[in-house]
């Protein structure tokens, strides 16, 4: 049986799931599309795959197409090209994790953009059911028309292909804590975020957090440049200062930061398994990007977030995770992470793990109970693919 993988953008180099040097390669990685990709093509055993992107058009013939779910449901979206796509696979299709992205809770914010309504008119006909990451994307699609739907959350939440359990470190209640803090210093005043001057000052909060509070902390840049060049060891020293203080300007930290601090702190990561292992030694992970929290609870470790658009938003409500509101008074962290309900958020992340399954076999899926052997797979002929 052969599938089309349809916006699946990872890439891999001896069996691991890595990405190219930011500083010298083109193509900029995801690495939470990375982690995504990577999750679902261990979740699902495929024997024979093509790979396509949004935009090119499928020239040969395959059973079914697999769509690599993300938050594509935005004003910004390039609707058109999805859906020439989709119009080229003559094929059942499954899309699993998708998203909505909107700087806040409004499900009519897509009520007259036609090429959304296309998207998802396709996708309600020619699938079993659609998964996504949860229930303010389901109202949205629901608006739109969809009519079988699960909510699964993201699949990269069962990558090692087991339900995370969440526990509590006894070291975390103790100075000796490890933390690891996600971030993402470029937010702006778009789609993505509901406040970015607030969304920016909290970092600063944030990392004074963990130097103060922590005796480990490890500062996790996601693919912003400037994050990665302080932490690309490869650089001259003067670079990675001139970068660590363009970051702390950027998020109004020069009178509590220094460039030292984030030098000292920052860490960089080249593959999913280099990511969850540095997350292994950690006891939490709080902070600001989706997946970089996530992590941790991929090694049954508490994470807490701090929100700023639907997305993130909707992921914490979903999993009943810990989090606070950007523009809301500072709280502390870990006292918030010690004092949550991690059984309530346990069973939230079984019944989407289960509501998932769910989703692969009514689409014709089997699942992974072990790793997946290593499959080859081919590159689409149509000029799509990373």
């Amino acid at each position: 049986m052969k599938t089309a993988l349809v916006h699946f953008n990872h890439s891999s180099n001896e069996n691991l799931t890595t990405w190219p040097d930011m500083r010298t390669s083109k193509w900029k990685p995801n690495y939470g599309d990375m982690l995504v990709c990577a999750a679902i093509l261990r979740e699902v055993p495929m024997e024979d795959t093509v790979r396509i992107g949004f935009g090119g058009v499928l020239s040969q013939p395959v059973d079914r197409a697999l769509i690599r779910g993300s938050t594509y449901l935005h004003n910004n979206m390039d609707f058109e090209a999805v859906n020439k796509t989709l119009d080229s696979i003559d094929a059942p299709l499954a899309i699993v994790g998708l998203g909505a992205q909107n700087p806040t809770q409004d499900v009519g914010f897509l009520d007259q953009n036609e090429g959304a309504k296309g998207f998802v008119a396709r996708l309600d006909e020619r699938s079993k059911s659609i998964s996504v990451r949860g229930q303010f994307t389901a109202d949205l699609l629901e608006r739109l028309g969809a009519k079988n739907i699960r909510i699964t959350g993201c699949p990269s939440l069962f990558y090692t292909l087991k339900c995370p359990q969440v526990s509590i470190p006894a070291r975390l209640s103790s100075r000796k804590r490890a933390i690891g803090i996600s971030l993402h210093s470029g937010l702006m005043g778009n789609i993505y975020c509901v406040a970015p001057k607030e969304a920016r000052r909290a970092h600063v909060d944030a990392i004074q957090y963990g130097i103060k509070e922590c005796a480990k902390l490890s500062l996790f840049e996601q693919g912003v440049m400037t994050e990665f060049k302080v932490a690309d060891s490869q650089l001259p020293m003067i670079e990675r200062m001139e970068a660590a203080a363009a970051v702390i300007k950027n998020i109004a930290g020069e009178n509590e930061l220094t460039p030292q601090d984030l030098v000292r702190h920052m860490v960089s990561v080249r593959s999913i398994e280099e990511w969850l292992s540095l997350a292994a030694e950690l006891d939490a992970i709080i902070g600001f990007r989706f997946h970089g929290n996530m992590v941790a609870l991929l090694q049954g470790k508490p994470c807490f977030y701090f929100v700023y658009d639907s997305r993130i938003t909707e992921f914490c409500q979903l999993y009943k995770l810990p989090y606070q509101d950007v523009r809301e008074e500072w709280k502390d962290p870990v006292q918030a992470m010690m004092e949550h309900d991690w059984d309530a958020a346990n069973a939230a992340i079984q019944a989407c793990q289960n509501e998932l399954k769910l989703f692969y076999q009514e689409n014709g899926f089997s699942i992974a109970t072990s790793d997946p052997a290593n499959k080859k797979e081919k590159q689409s002929d149509c000029g799509a693919g990373i």
